[in-house]
C-alpha cells in the first residue's frame, strides 16, 4: 500500500486532505480512484489508512478506517554525522541511510572535505530533505529523518550525546564488536548512538584525537579500506544487527 507523510493539519477528525505533489502522484502516477486505500502518515509515529473519498490533481479527500503505531521505527536512534562528499554520493548515503533506520543526518564538515562543503545552497539541502522523506514513504518509517545544518567536525563532537564510534582507517586495536560489545554492556543500554564519517579523503589524526576527546571511540571496519558512503552503511548495519533490528 503507498504511503504519503503529510502535516499533521492535513487530518482533521477522520478526513485526511492530501494536495501538491502527494494528490499529483496519486491521480498521475498511481492512477488512484474513489474507495482505493492509501497509507498516511503524520512524522509522530502514527500511521493511518485512509480510503479515498474524492480525487483531483489539485486535492485528494479520504477518511481514515484503521490507525495505529508504525512498526517501521528501530527502537534505537542513530545520528549519522556524514562528511560532506560529492553530492550523488552524499545523497546515496541519505537514501539508503533511511531505509536502514537512521533517525538524524547532520553533514559535517572536516580538513579533507571537498572544497565547497561550506557553500551548500537552500536548494540542496531541499533536495535531500525529499530524497529522506521518499525513502522514509518506500521503506515503512513512520518519521522523516532530520538533516540537521552542516557544521565543523570540532563542533559535532562536542554536541553530540551519549556514545559515538568513529571509523578511521589507521586503527588497528578495537574492533566495532569490541566497541559495540562495551556499549551494550553498560548498566543501562542506550537508546541512542552516533557514527561518525570520514570524507574522501580521510580523516586526520588530529581530527581523530579530537573526537576520542570527546569520548567517540576510533574503531576498525577490518583490514579492507571502505568508501566512505560504503563505510556508514557497513556501521549502520551492524549496530542495527546488534539491536535485533535486522528480522533477528
Amino acid at each position: 500500500m503507498h504511503r504519503f507523510f503529510v502535516s499533521p493539519e492535513s487530518i482533521s477528525g477522520s478526513r485526511v486532505s492530501l494536495e501538491g505533489g502527494a494528490a499529483s502522484q496519486i491521480t498521475r502516477v498511481l492512477r488512484g480512484r474513489p474507495g482505493n486505500n492509501v497509507i498516511v502518515l503524520d512524522g509522530s509515529g502514527l500511521e493511518y489508512r485512509v480510503v479515498l473519498r474524492s480525487v483531483s490533481t489539485e486535492l485528494v479527500i479520504g477518511d481514515v478506517v484503521e490507525s495505529g503505531m508504525c512498526e517501521g521505527e528501530p527502537g534505537i536512534e542513530i545520528t549519522l554525522y556524514q562528511a560532506i562528499i560529492k553530492g550523488d554520493k552524499f545523497e546515496y548515503v541519505l537514501q539508503k541511510g533511511t531505509e536502514l533506520g537512521v533517525s538524524a543526518f547532520v553533514p559535517m564538515i572536516c580538513e579533507r572535505s571537498i572544497p565547497n562543503a561550506r557553500k551548500w545552497s537552500d536548494g540542496r539541502y531541499e533536495r535531500w530533505r525529499t530524497i529522506v522523506r521518499e525513502a522514509a514513504e518506500q521503506s515503512g518509517r513512520g518519521r522523516v529523518p532530520h538533516i540537521g545544518t552542516a557544521i565543523e567536525l570540532r563542533e559535532a563532537c562536542k554536541n553530540h550525546v551519549g556514545p559515538g564510534m568513529i571509523p578511521w582507517e589507521m586503527e588497528r586495536n578495537d574492533s566495532i564488536r569490541q566497541a559495540l560489545g562495551r556499549i551494550k554492556g553498560q548498566d543501562a543500554t542506550p537508546d541512542r548512538i552516533g557514527i561518525f564519517i570520514g570524507p574522501e579523503g580521510g580523516l586526520t589524526r588530529e581530527e581523530v584525537d579530537l573526537a576520542r576527546a570527546e569520548s567517540i571511540v576510533p574503531i576498525t571496519l577490518g583490514r579492507r579500506i571502505l568508501r566512505a558512503e560504503t563505510a556508514c552503511l557497513a556501521v549502520i548495519s551492524t549496530v542495527m544487527y546488534e539491536w535485533g533490528e535486522m528480522g533477528g
